[in-house]
């Protein structure tokens, strides 16, 4: 499709969220939040159904992004029917608003759908999800798909400037540069996706007018400890303190996918290039706090 008149962001003030309104520059959109305000934007809980309908009848979108979710995979395997309600339910109303404006639902998905025996996973694999998490990520897919006009965007350990110092790498760096050790998982695989480079491929498939799904994940399947390896590089900071743990050393409560590298090719196929490499993005974000 060409450029879309109206874009409808629903969850614009995470990490994916903010990257995907830079990414959207020159395009009306419209970008909603829940408690952390972005601005220009609209406070939207979308666990209230009926202000989700108001708000997307009113904004009339071509496209609908929805960025929103309970990502805290432990707080899903504690709290299914909450987290269902942010993760399927609410979803499942955008995706009937979403056809009925006739607008193209995008949503974001995750490695998670699989169970991480096979390691490198094409879109068309069998999905077999081993946690909550991943069962809501396999109803989103599903319930979004069935709009007949939608993008499924599957990724893995997004990464990049983040303000509230949330995500794995901001964790990482604080711990370390404060001379603290951290556990890093040894046995897991991640295929790491530097933010904006994902919210920029997002907004170039809107604009091919790509369907269905896609794996949208960086060039490179990396252990977890290799990948911290390249953060403390990155910031040069002490790898001693990176203490390689089993998963089943740290006493997580949801069981996780081990070998849960995603496969590019499609995208890469469609681009004709590569995401941002992690290395080269790690760099880049340790430049930028410097300045």
């Amino acid at each position: 499709m060409p450029d879309p008149s109206t874009v409808l962001l629903i969850g614009a003030s995470g990490l994916v969220g903010r990257h995907l309104q830079k990414a959207l520059a020159g395009t009306r959109t419209v970008s909603t939040f829940h408690r952390n305000g972005t601005e220009p934007g609209l406070q939207l809980d979308i666990t209230d159904d009926e202000a989700v309908r108001r708000t997307i009848r009113e904004a009339k979108p071509d496209v609908i992004l929805l960025a929103a979710a309970d990502a805290y995979v432990e707080r899903c395997e504690r709290e299914p029917e909450a987290t269902r309600r942010v993760n399927v339910d609410a979803p499942r109303v955008i995706a009937v608003e979403s056809k009925a404006v006739g607008a193209l639902l995008v949503v974001f998905s995750s490695e998670y759908v699989f169970d991480g025996a096979a390691g490198r996973y094409a879109e068309d694999d069998e999905r077999r999800p081993i946690n909550e998490y991943g069962r809501q990520k396999v109803e989103l897919e599903d319930l979004a798909l069935a709009t007949g006009r939608a993008l499924v965007c599957r990724t893995s350990g997004v990464f990049g400037p983040d303000a509230q110092r949330k995500s794995f790498v901001c964790q990482l760096v604080d711990r370390l540069r404060a001379g603290h050790a951290f556990d890093v998982p040894s046995d897991q695989l991640i295929t790491p996706t530097y933010a904006p480079a994902l919210a920029d491929a997002v907004a170039r498939l809107v604009r091919l007018g790509q369907r269905g799904t896609f794996h949208v994940a960086g060039p490179r399947i990396l252990g977890r400890m290799d990948f911290a390896r390249l953060v403390a590089d990155a910031y040069a900071l002490p790898a001693e303190l990176l203490r390689p743990r089993v998963t089943t050393e740290l006493g997580l409560l949801a069981p996780r996918p081990l070998r849960c590298g995603l496969d590019v090719g499609k995208l890469r196929r469609t681009f004709g290039t590569d995401l941002t490499a992690p290395d080269v993005a790690l760099r880049e974000m340790a430049l930028a706090e410097a300045a």
